[in-house]
């Protein structure tokens, strides 16, 4: 599949880079390039005008934050193209890559309906996409957060809060801090996160805070 091959270069385009000449290498980034075009007319048939346009900005923001901070930008820029890719799926194809991935069942659950995409997106992006490890954790990440995050999934989880047409006040000054310090920029994040869900009654999920103590100690 063109595609998964695509994903698969990607992947593996560090390596690559290290061991070819330039000339192979930009052979290599435009072939990858014209992989990548493809890709976007799948996800685009796949979610919604809104769902798709903030899928192209996240995948932008992140290929600027990717080179700013020295790591692949196609690979950030794949992750972020598919970093939704399970946001609109209907009820049973949930069910299906829950059972598939061995998921908890919990994720079916009410209180899991807004963040159980991603543990079914990083599924998919395994399953039918390829990504390797860091990809697919980056994506598993982008709700929540992990104490374990690395930079890609940094990058993912930020540039899912400012890559959309409107951002909200309160995380406008994301887009200045994330060049700045992404760390700095993940806690504040969390902070307005933990704040809006205190107005409602509820807390942070565990892994949240997790990573929020772990910021808090750099």
């Amino acid at each position: 599949c063109i595609i998964k091959n695509s994903i698969r270069e990607v992947a593996n385009y560090e390596n690559l880079f290290q061991e070819k000449k330039n000339y192979t290498i930009i052979k290599l980034e435009r072939r990858i390039n014209m992989k990548i075009k493809n890709l976007k007319k799948e996800i685009k048939a796949k979610l919604s005008p809104y769902r798709y346009k903030h899928s192209i900005m996240v995948a932008e923001e992140a290929k600027k934050l990717a080179k700013h901070y020295h790591i692949n930008p196609q690979k950030a820029y794949i992750t972020g193209l598919l970093h939704d890719i399970a946001k609109e799926l209907p009820e049973i194809d949930n069910e299906y890559w829950i059972e598939k991935g061995n998921l908890s069942k919990n994720l079916q659950k009410e209180e899991y309906k807004n963040i159980k995409h991603a543990d079914i997106g990083a599924i998919i992006a395994r399953e039918k996409y390829h990504l390797n490890n860091d990809m697919c954790n980056a994506i598993k990440y982008h709700t929540i957060g992990n104490k374990n995050v690395n930079m890609l999934a940094k990058i993912i989880f930020i540039a899912d809060k400012i890559g959309r047409p409107k951002i909200p006040d309160v995380l406008k000054p994301v887009k200045v801090l994330a060049y700045q310090d992404i760390n700095k920029a993940l806690l504040y994040c969390i902070e307005k996160q933990e704040l809006k869900l205190q107005e409602k009654g509820l807390k942070l999920h565990q892994d949240t805070k997790e990573l929020q103590n772990v910021l808090n100690k750099k």
